[in-house]
């Protein structure tokens, strides 16, 4: 669970547009792996005095393998709230002593539903083995017209028990009577200098950089109706359908 400038800029986008106060769910607890010039430029200069940094900084460093490239690492939930955004931390265990406890292979309390404007998939839907389970505990956490963050493994073999393709979240936000409002990346490169390329949406491709991530971001428009989709090249060619 990590959240880098890249994913950084889109995550604060998407606050911007929630207005403030924002309420923002994470699966797990996201070290933040930016530095403070990062931190200044994309949430501006008034924020770095309002940041707590982590008294674990040089072994969350050396973790992410920067170790020698940053000097602190920003606390995660002060570092939203300077932002003007409260973080809850939905996990398995509360390691930090702050996390919600929840299993994301089964259902959600629902007293979460439709709590949070941003929710934060960091790296956490590849662990866990029911997928279409924790994908609905995502959407379910979104208010209506709150926004959806995921960075998942595109080729990280054996990182964990999935990949997942672009068409994936394409297929299942816009048949569920959601969106995407960005297009689909593929992230890659150092972890400070982390470099993105779109990818097609539903379309093949073959052209891939070693230890790839997929960033989407999406927008929950309607509640989730347990509706399976069907990937888009079956829908679109009634021959492959029969």
């Amino acid at each position: 669970m990590a959240i880098n400038a890249a994913i950084l800029e889109m995550i604060t986008k998407l606050i911007e547009r929630t207005g403030r106060p924002c309420r923002i769910a994470s699966l797990g607890y996201p070290d933040m792996l930016v530095t403070e010039a990062q931190i200044a430029s994309l949430c501006g200069p008034g924020a770095l005095p309002k940041i707590q940094f982590r008294d674990d900084s040089d072994g969350i460093a050396r973790w992410h393998r920067i170790d020698g490239q940053v000097t602190r690492i920003a606390e995660s939930l002060s570092l939203f709230q300077a932002l003007g955004a409260e973080l809850h931390c939905f996990d398995i265990s509360a390691s930090r002593g702050f996390e919600i406890v929840a299993d994301l292979n089964y259902p959600l309390p629902s007293g979460t539903t439709g709590q949070y404007d941003v929710v934060y998939d960091g790296g956490t839907m590849e662990h866990c083995f029911n997928v279409p389970q924790v994908i609905a505990n995502i959407l379910t956490l979104c208010r209506i017209d709150g926004y959806i963050v995921h960075v998942n493994p595109l080729n990280y073999f054996n990182h964990g028990f999935y990949s997942f393709h672009p068409t994936f979240y394409y297929d299942f936000y816009t048949q569920s009577g959601n969106e995407l409002v960005a297009p689909i990346y593929a992230l890659h490169g150092p972890v400070l200098d982390t470099k993105a390329v779109e990818l097609p949406a539903t379309q093949g491709f073959r052209a891939l950089h070693e230890r790839s991530a997929v960033l989407v971001a999406a927008r929950k428009r309607r509640d989730y109706g347990g509706e399976w989709p069907m990937q888009s090249k079956y829908r679109a060619n009634a021959a492959l359908r029969a």
